[in-house]
């Protein structure tokens, strides 16, 4: 077929348009943002097994499930404190607490000389955003650090008041899609949602879908905004360019081995967390090895690519994400906030393949390929010399000297608000170097569990059962100083100050170097107009 000279022109001189726009469109095509959006949304106080992905039957999770419909799932995924403020600190700096210092939720101050996952993702080009739902993850304990925006604004906290203030999941959920809207460059969200955090407390229809299971209802309640910030994803077409992190700071006992809530043993129920990560590019999976907390950063500098913070302890997910090994490695974790704040025995241990290790005045040993639950304690029949030496060299490679330097002297406004909720009992770590079994939270959690059971029953109007409740304790442990300040409150406010003033006074015979009781003693003289006693008992308290 002949082309004529003039359609042959116009033929050249379209090859010539084609190349120079060719040309000029590469660069612009190149400036695109290609990282992933970064969204990490952590679920307070979540046990796995209350997903359905996870194999729950009794709870509806449709968006948990639809992320590890899609994502990979971590069976075999562990917190190294079953805390709110250290888990989510171990998550957001990548090192565990014998690095940073974080051991509890009161009493500790992340330091500015680590570098956080915000800061690290800034660097990269990332707007940064926090959306938190209550008090343990205030600005003021240091996680503010690299967020653009920290939206802690949960409500306020009095200091009378015997549960956490908390702002809704469907509250934050909004406040994160606000503050996405209108976004072109690559972004960071932290969304954290803490209703199933004791008090269960769903709203209808949860509450009416699940009767007696308030727990559950918080989750399926926290699932729905989830998947109604997820869907807002889908309307604003970036979920295909959005990596999801989903996972919980720890999970809760209810009832397991004795203890209600969490925060002082480390078994599976609460230190067990959900994980999936639902990320562009990556095959469904479901990975059995042991992961943990650490693991989140180095995943995430390796979705984004750059350079990695030096120091990091944990390993990308990566990996195992793609369906490939790695060799094991020990996953320390610790429970110390009975150490910290009543005197308690401290708890440490690791998890390494199927062998668990707790060291305690009581320690256990449990191998979690055939007892997951820890039933069968095999510490009787174990090696716990070798098994305290890999938990000594754990300690002291993951160490840092900064940790030392994480303890601060909380303003008053926050000591009140923990002392209100049972956080605070002694304004420093115990003195106390050597522990035995009387010491063990094995054997001081039932004292624990019926000081609850006591506060509940006051609160419920059954006063004399409280009053019963913790004179049996103090019979029983006189060096349980919570009995005593309860007791004496609960004989404050009935009027009853002879009363109160006499158990505080036998408190202070038998825990002469208590800071709690001084300071109660201290507070109930005020209430009952002697001044000068009550300055002389708070400064024997300083």
């Amino acid at each position: 077929m002949r082309i004529s000279p003039k359609r042959r022109l116009t033929l050249q001189a379209l090859v010539i348009l084609v190349i120079f726009f060719a040309g000029y469109l590469r660069p612009l095509a190149a400036a695109t943002p290609t990282k992933p959006n970064i969204l990490l949304v952590t679920v307070d106080t979540l046990r796995p097994d209350h997903l359905g992905c996870y194999g729950s039957k009794t709870v509806r999770t449709p968006a948990a499930d639809a992320l590890a419909a899609r994502g990979a799932l971590f069976t075999r995924a562990f917190a190294h404190t079953p805390l709110t403020l250290s888990s989510h600190t171990n998550i957001l700096l990548g090192l565990t607490p014998n690095a940073h210092g974080i051991h509890d939720n009161s009493g500790f101050i992340v330091r500015e000389d680590f570098v956080t996952l915000a800061e690290w993702l800034k660097a990269q080009g990332y707007a940064t955003g926090a959306l938190v739902g209550a008090f343990p993850l205030d600005s003021r304990f240091g996680l503010v650090q690299g967020f653009d925006v920290y939206d802690d604004n949960y409500g306020t906290q009095g200091p009378t008041d015997m549960v956490f203030v908390e702002r809704k999941a469907d509250i934050v959920v909004a406040r994160a899609s606000e503050w996405l809207k209108g976004r072109t460059g690559p972004w960071f969200l932290w969304v954290h949602l803490f209703d199933p955090h004791q008090p269960y407390e769903p709203p209808e229809p949860f509450l009416s879908q699940y009767p007696g299971r308030p727990y559950e209802g918080e989750i399926a309640y926290a699932d729905s905004a989830v998947g109604k910030l997820l869907g807002f994803l889908d309307e604003q077409k970036i979920q295909d360019r959005t990596a999801v992190i989903y996972t919980a700071d720890h999970g809760e006992a209810l009832g397991e081995h004795g203890e209600t809530t969490h925060g002082y043993f480390a078994y599976n129920a609460t230190l067990q967390v959900p994980l999936i990560l639902a990320l562009p590019g990556v095959k469904p999976a479901r990975v059995d090895a042991n992961v943990c907390h650490v693991d989140i950063f180095p995943t995430v500098c390796d979705l984004v690519g750059g350079k990695k913070p030096e120091g990091l302890q944990g390993r990308s997910l990566l990996t195992l994400a793609n369906g490939k090994g790695r060799p094991s490695q020990p996953i320390y974790f610790e429970a110390l906030t009975a150490y910290y704040n009543r005197g308690w025995a401290p708890l440490r241990g690791y998890i390494l393949e199927q062998d668990k290790f707790v060291d305690s005045p009581i320690p256990e040993v449990y191998d979690l390929g055939k007892d997951f639950a820890e039933l069968d304690n095999l510490a009787p029949k174990t090696d716990l010399a070798a098994r305290r030496k890999t938990l000594a060299d754990l300690r002291r490679t993951e160490a840092s000297p900064l940790a030392d330097k994480a303890g601060q002297a909380m303003d008053r406004a926050t000591a009140e608000k923990l002392r209100s909720l049972g956080y605070l009992a002694s304004p420093q770590k115990p003195a106390k170097k050597e522990f035995t079994a009387k010491d063990a939270l094995k054997t001081l959690l039932p004292y624990h569990a019926k000081w609850m059971q006591a506060t509940v029953a006051y609160s419920a109007g059954r006063s004399a059962e409280g009053i019963r409740l913790l004179k049996e304790i103090v019979t029983e442990r006189k060096d349980f100083d919570l009995a005593y300040t309860y007791l004496a409150n609960f004989y404050q406010e009935q009027k009853r100050p002879a009363d109160a003033e006499a158990v505080l006074r036998e408190a202070l015979a038998n825990n002469p170097a208590s800071f709690r009781i001084n300071t109660a003693l201290g507070i109930i003289m005020i209430d009952n107009g002697r001044f000068d006693e009550a300055i002389d008992i708070l400064n024997k308290s300083l």
